[in-house]
Protein backbone atom coordinates (compact mmCIF):
# COMPACT_ATOMS: atom_id res chain seq x y z
CA UNK A 1 0.00 0.00 0.00
CA UNK A 2 1.26 3.09 -0.82
CA UNK A 3 1.54 6.07 1.45
CA UNK A 4 -1.39 7.99 0.37
CA UNK A 5 -3.34 4.90 0.39
CA UNK A 6 -2.03 4.37 4.03
CA UNK A 7 -2.84 7.86 5.22
CA UNK A 8 -6.17 7.44 4.08
CA UNK A 9 -6.41 4.72 5.76
CA UNK A 10 -5.76 5.77 9.26
CA UNK A 11 -7.70 8.63 8.52
CA UNK A 12 -10.92 6.76 8.07
CA UNK A 13 -9.78 4.58 11.24
CA UNK A 14 -9.76 7.82 13.12
CA UNK A 15 -12.80 8.87 12.43
CA UNK A 16 -12.65 12.82 12.81
CA UNK A 17 -15.12 14.11 10.23
CA UNK A 18 -13.73 17.33 10.66
CA UNK A 19 -10.08 16.40 10.15
CA UNK A 20 -7.66 14.29 7.27
CA UNK A 21 -4.45 12.34 8.47
CA UNK A 22 -1.40 13.89 6.61
CA UNK A 23 1.43 12.33 8.72
CA UNK A 24 1.65 9.26 10.81
CA UNK A 25 4.79 8.23 12.63
CA UNK A 26 4.70 5.44 15.20
CA UNK A 27 7.27 5.16 18.19
CA UNK A 28 7.31 1.54 18.83
CA UNK A 29 9.37 1.57 21.33
CA UNK A 30 7.60 4.76 23.27
CA UNK A 31 4.37 2.29 22.24
CA UNK A 32 3.14 6.13 20.72
CA UNK A 33 1.37 7.09 17.60
CA UNK A 34 2.02 10.40 16.37
CA UNK A 35 -0.84 11.62 13.69
CA UNK A 36 -0.96 14.97 12.27
CA UNK A 37 -4.07 16.60 11.13
CA UNK A 38 -5.55 19.05 8.86
CA UNK A 39 -9.06 20.38 8.84
CA UNK A 40 -10.57 19.52 5.84
CA UNK A 41 -12.25 23.08 5.14
CA UNK A 42 -10.06 26.14 4.45
CA UNK A 43 -12.84 28.92 6.06
CA UNK A 44 -13.58 30.08 9.67
CA UNK A 45 -16.80 31.29 10.94
CA UNK A 46 -15.72 34.22 12.65
CA UNK A 47 -16.89 34.04 16.09
CA UNK A 48 -16.91 37.98 16.16
CA UNK A 49 -18.90 39.40 12.90
CA UNK A 50 -20.21 36.20 12.03
CA UNK A 51 -19.14 36.37 8.68
CA UNK A 52 -17.60 33.18 6.38
CA UNK A 53 -13.15 34.12 6.26
CA UNK A 54 -11.00 32.22 3.97
CA UNK A 55 -8.24 34.81 4.66
CA UNK A 56 -5.24 32.79 6.67
CA UNK A 57 -2.91 34.24 8.52
CA UNK A 58 -0.87 31.74 9.91
CA UNK A 59 -1.24 27.97 11.02
CA UNK A 60 -1.23 26.77 14.29
CA UNK A 61 -0.30 23.33 15.79
CA UNK A 62 -1.30 21.92 19.12
CA UNK A 63 -1.18 18.38 20.57
CA UNK A 64 -4.33 16.36 21.71
CA UNK A 65 -4.52 13.56 23.29
CA UNK A 66 -7.30 10.78 21.77
CA UNK A 67 -8.05 7.16 22.64
CA UNK A 68 -5.04 4.73 22.23
CA UNK A 69 -5.20 2.66 19.13
CA UNK A 70 -4.01 -1.13 18.89
CA UNK A 71 -2.14 -1.00 22.00
CA UNK A 72 -0.39 2.17 21.52
CA UNK A 73 -1.04 5.99 23.01
CA UNK A 74 -2.28 8.18 20.25
CA UNK A 75 -1.54 11.84 20.05
CA UNK A 76 -2.36 14.27 17.66
CA UNK A 77 -0.62 16.85 16.19
CA UNK A 78 -3.32 19.17 15.40
CA UNK A 79 -2.50 22.02 12.38
CA UNK A 80 -4.98 24.30 12.34
CA UNK A 81 -5.29 27.65 10.52
CA UNK A 82 -5.73 31.40 12.57
CA UNK A 83 -7.61 33.42 9.99
CA UNK A 84 -8.39 37.17 10.23
CA UNK A 85 -12.12 38.65 9.83
CA UNK A 86 -12.00 41.51 7.36
CA UNK A 87 -15.28 42.90 8.61
CA UNK A 88 -14.64 42.83 12.14
CA UNK A 89 -10.56 42.92 11.87
CA UNK A 90 -9.90 40.47 14.40
CA UNK A 91 -8.12 36.73 14.72
CA UNK A 92 -9.80 33.84 15.46
CA UNK A 93 -9.32 29.88 15.22
CA UNK A 94 -12.05 28.08 14.50
CA UNK A 95 -13.67 25.46 16.88
CA UNK A 96 -13.73 21.87 16.91
CA UNK A 97 -16.65 19.65 17.39
CA UNK A 98 -14.29 16.86 18.55
CA UNK A 99 -11.29 18.71 20.42
CA UNK A 100 -12.70 19.18 23.94
CA UNK A 101 -12.59 23.02 24.99
CA UNK A 102 -9.94 23.84 27.56
CA UNK A 103 -8.70 20.49 27.15
CA UNK A 104 -5.71 19.02 25.39
CA UNK A 105 -7.85 16.35 24.49
CA UNK A 106 -10.14 15.14 22.14
CA UNK A 107 -14.01 15.14 23.50
CA UNK A 108 -14.24 11.24 23.18
CA UNK A 109 -11.34 10.79 24.92
CA UNK A 110 -12.48 12.75 27.89
CA UNK A 111 -16.43 10.60 27.80
CA UNK A 112 -14.29 7.71 28.22
CA UNK A 113 -12.22 8.67 30.35
CA UNK A 114 -15.21 9.75 32.72
CA UNK A 115 -16.48 6.48 32.19
CA UNK A 116 -13.78 4.53 33.55
CA UNK A 117 -13.29 6.88 36.74
CA UNK A 118 -16.92 6.56 37.38
CA UNK A 119 -16.44 2.66 37.61
CA UNK A 120 -12.98 3.04 38.97
CA UNK A 121 -10.55 5.62 39.68
CA UNK A 122 -8.41 8.65 38.68
CA UNK A 123 -5.22 6.77 39.39
CA UNK A 124 -6.40 3.66 36.99
CA UNK A 125 -7.86 5.46 34.48
CA UNK A 126 -4.71 7.77 34.03
CA UNK A 127 -2.74 4.91 34.01
CA UNK A 128 -4.54 3.01 31.39
CA UNK A 129 -4.75 6.18 29.05
CA UNK A 130 -1.10 6.87 29.80
CA UNK A 131 -1.66 10.55 31.25
CA UNK A 132 -0.95 12.19 34.63
CA UNK A 133 -2.86 11.59 37.29
CA UNK A 134 -3.26 15.58 38.26
CA UNK A 135 -4.12 16.14 34.50
CA UNK A 136 -6.95 13.52 34.21
CA UNK A 137 -8.34 14.47 37.34
CA UNK A 138 -8.26 18.41 36.18
CA UNK A 139 -9.58 17.14 32.87
CA UNK A 140 -12.83 14.86 34.72
CA UNK A 141 -13.65 17.49 36.50
CA UNK A 142 -13.63 20.16 33.98
CA UNK A 143 -15.64 17.64 31.45
CA UNK A 144 -18.07 16.71 34.27
CA UNK A 145 -18.78 20.67 35.31
CA UNK A 146 -19.32 21.23 31.64
CA UNK A 147 -21.60 18.64 30.68
CA UNK A 148 -23.92 18.71 34.07
CA UNK A 149 -27.67 19.77 33.49
CA UNK A 150 -29.13 22.75 33.74
CA UNK A 151 -31.87 23.44 36.17
CA UNK A 152 -34.74 23.83 33.01
CA UNK A 153 -33.51 19.94 32.00
CA UNK A 154 -34.19 18.26 34.85
CA UNK A 155 -37.76 17.18 36.07
CA UNK A 156 -39.75 18.07 38.85
CA UNK A 157 -39.72 16.64 42.10
CA UNK A 158 -43.05 14.26 42.41
CA UNK A 159 -42.60 13.05 45.97
CA UNK A 160 -40.04 13.55 48.94
CA UNK A 161 -38.94 11.01 51.51
CA UNK A 162 -42.49 8.89 50.87
CA UNK A 163 -42.59 5.25 51.35
CA UNK A 164 -44.24 2.91 48.90
CA UNK A 165 -46.32 2.20 51.71
CA UNK A 166 -47.79 5.64 51.48
CA UNK A 167 -48.07 6.50 48.52
CA UNK A 168 -50.08 2.93 48.59
CA UNK A 169 -52.09 4.40 51.21
CA UNK A 170 -52.82 7.82 49.78
CA UNK A 171 -54.44 6.01 46.58
CA UNK A 172 -56.71 3.74 49.36
CA UNK A 173 -55.26 1.10 48.28
CA UNK A 174 -54.05 -0.40 51.71
CA UNK A 175 -55.78 0.11 54.91
CA UNK A 176 -55.32 2.85 57.16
Amino acid sequence: MDASGRLSTVSALLDLDEFEVVDLQQDRRGKQNVITVIPKLNVGLCPYCRLVCDKRNQARESRVMDLPMGGYRTELRVRAWQFHGEACDKFFTPRFSAMAEGAHATQRLLVRLAELIQHGDIANASRFFGIPEKTAEKWYYEYVERNQKSPSDLKPIRSLGIDELSLKKSTGSSLA
